[in-house]
């Protein structure tokens, strides 16, 4: 009998030590949920006017970062290919795609160069979760009045657009697989982005409001980073069907806008495209291979609406022999 006090004594402390842990878990889901669904912060403040992108400057494919005042920085330096540099809403992150463990996988670097470090999926996810990135790739449209860009907010890539002042989010895609990369068509009207929903990563275009999906491209091999022309016609992307960028080879495709007429960019055809817009709304920058190599050209913004007509609009940014390719704004 005499017993008896302290082991219900002792079973009342279990109980009320997991009523602690129970309301302590949970406690702990409410705030990781209030923080996964949280509106991302605007990338704002005073543009920096550096954009990042790949060259081959130096023989294989590195991510480099040009200035406001013309001074280039090469970022990473190893000899498998890295691209399509990302940046995090802070700007204080870039991920790309790396063939340095053997195949191409996700990787990250500092914008001073500092930090470079391969990561597995998994460690992709958990990183920037733990760090707080959740929100990648800022991507404004033509008019300035919407951002689209990639979050794992949801525990996997999907592409998601928000109005200029951070209302009105909405996610596009709603998959359990990658969706990333988003490009806004000329008009404003479609988003193309990249997939592996279907196995292999194809290019997807949708409208912005999300309805009307297309699978433009269907292929065993990946094909991914669509970039649209300045005109809206056509969509350049990157595709493994004969080459690895593991390998640091970069095999450049185009189709037509709806995924007619797939084809490779061959030697002598000119593409002009991928029109980025910096966030003030004061710059504006696309590739093309004019010159015979891919270079960078800033573009007056009351050219926008037709390049091909405002010569006097276009100023070179690279130069040199080699290819400069898919700049994207720091936040």
């Amino acid at each position: 009998m005499g017993s008896s006090a302290p082991r219900q004594q002792q079973r009342s402390v279990r109980r009320l030590l997991v009523s602690v842990v129970l309301v302590a878990a949970l406690v702990i889901t409410l705030a990781a949920i209030s923080f996964l669904q949280r509106p991302p912060e605007i990338p704002g403040g005073t543009p920096t006017g550096e954009l990042a992108y790949i060259s081959n400057a130096a023989g294989g494919w590195d991510l480099y970062a040009l200035e406001p005042s013309g001074a280039v920085r090469r970022l990473t330096d190893d000899p498998a290919g890295d691209y399509f540099p990302s940046w995090a809403f802070d700007s204080a992150m870039l991920n790309f795609l790396t063939g340095r463990t053997g195949e191409t996988g996700p990787a990250q670097v500092r914008p001073d160069g500092s930090g470079a470090r391969t990561l597995s999926l998994v460690d992709a996810v958990t990183t920037v979760i733990f760090e707080g990135r959740l929100d990648w790739d800022p991507r404004w449209s033509p008019d300035g009045t919407r951002l689209a860009f990639t979050s794992l907010r949801d525990f996997n890539l999907e592409v998601y657009t928000m109005a200029a002042d951070g209302t009105g989010m909405t996610r596009i895609t709603r998959t359990p697989a990658r969706d990333w990369f988003p490009a806004w068509s000329p008009d404003g009207a479609q988003l193309a982005f990249s997939s592996d929903r279907e196995g292999s990563e194809d290019i997807f275009v949708v409208e912005a409001d999300g309805a009307n999906l297309r699978r433009l491209t269907d292929h065993p091999a990946d094909d991914l980073y669509p970039v649209w022309s300045l005109d809206g016609a056509q969509i350049l992307f990157v595709s493994e069907r004969d080459s690895l960028l593991a390998d640091g080879v970069l095999d450049l495709f185009v189709m037509d806008a709806d995924g007619a007429n797939q084809r490779r960019l061959e030697p002598g055809q000119v593409f002009e495209g991928g029109l980025t817009r910096s966030p003030d709304g004061q710059q504006l920058v696309f590739m093309s291979n004019r010159s015979g190599r891919w270079q960078l050209y800033a573009l007056s913004p009351n050219c926008a609406a037709a390049p091909a007509d405002c010569p006097d609009g276009v100023r070179r940014l690279t130069s040199g022999d080699a290819d400069h390719l898919f700049p994207v704004w720091r936040p």
